[in-house]
């Protein structure tokens, strides 16, 4: 276990790759939670599993292919079905009983592929609080690696002091309190973002933007963002998804995808948001790749409820952590 984060690796549901990148009969191998898995989609759908081979322990994604519906791996041939289980070898021999596939489960929505991690190989406690996509366009995203966790990364949905601290909002505002629910957790916020002149010190005009942010444990944040008044007003989907590479790396995906038919003008407006997105993440990572987590944080007044969100994020880890 790391220094700096002394929490481990939560459970949780994980974006561990976008649907896109599982083109049918492509095999994708990664590194999550501290080992490999392996990832690919056959006629019956995605699978994913560990990646060596039960048989006599080829590596399947290196060395495996998609046959139809089925996973062959490249050393003697064992053919393993969506199951898991081995359905043929090459010598026209029963196939071994025991000779199973160790899958994990597998959610796919909004255009991300999910699995869920549990430190003790429980199954799944709960599923994804996930909104409805209709209406919305595909996300534009973008990818990072991280040198922090995510705990660290979701608490800065409830930080409300750097908002303004950090990103420059002004006029910053809680509007629907901090609530939890089990492993999901809720609030809104409202922030005047100021434009003007450089050099002036009061700003020409402001825009106000709405954020209501919708968390399913630490792997998955969303944030349902409104920007304007009045008949002109934008709504946007944010999507911020760490998955632990180890207990002090992740993987960041960041998403923008835009509501209602905007035509030319809507990839625009995507493309503007999401640069943003962008942007504000990565003043953020200039702070996660360096710091430590300090507990007891000193806190003052303004801060928003920092102690709340930690005491929530506890359950995410076994009770001996």
């Amino acid at each position: 276990m790391g220094t700096r984060f002394p929490f481990g690796i939560p459970q949780g549901w994980y974006a561990v790759a976008t649907s896109d990148e599982l083109k049918l009969g492509r095999i994708v191998t990664r590194r999550y939670f501290e080992r490999e898995i392996v990832l690919f989609r056959t006629a019956d759908g995605i699978s994913i599993i560990d990646p060596h081979c039960p048989h006599m322990g080829a590596h399947l994604g290196k060395l495996g292919r998609i046959e139809g519906n089925v996973l062959r791996c490249g050393f003697h041939g064992f053919r393993f079905d969506g199951t898991g289980a081995c359905v043929a070898t090459e010598y026209g021999s029963p196939p071994p009983e025991k000779a199973r596939l160790t899958k994990w489960q597998v959610r796919e929505h909004s255009g991300f592929v999910f699995t869920w991690f549990d430190p003790l190989g429980r199954a799944p406690l709960w599923e994804m609080l996930i909104p409805d996509a209709e209406g919305y366009g595909s996300a534009k995203l973008k990818f990072y690696e991280i040198d922090t966790h995510p705990q660290e990364t979701t608490e800065n949905s409830v930080d409300f002091g750097h908002f303004t601290k950090l990103h420059g909002f002004i006029e910053g505002e809680i509007i629907e309190p901090l609530t939890t629910n089990g492993p999901y957790l809720t609030s809104t916020y409202l922030a005047q973002r100021p434009y003007g002149i450089p050099g002036r010190r009061e700003p020409l005009w402001k825009m106000p933007v709405q954020y209501a942010v919708i968390v399913s444990g630490l792997g998955y944040s969303q944030v349902e963002v409104q920007i304007g008044v009045g008949p002109i007003k934008l709504e946007l989907r944010f999507f911020v998804l760490a998955v632990p590479i180890d207990d002090e790396h992740i993987h960041l995906r960041l998403g923008a995808a835009l509501k209602g038919s905007w035509g030319p003008l809507g990839r625009l407006i995507r493309f503007i948001a999401h640069n943003i997105l962008c942007r504000e993440v990565s003043q953020d990572r200039a702070v996660w790749e360096h710091k430590i987590f300090r507990d007891p944080p000193r806190l003052a007044k303004g801060d928003g409820p920092i102690v709340p969100y930690r005491r929530w994020a506890k359950q995410f880890y076994p009770p001996t952590s």
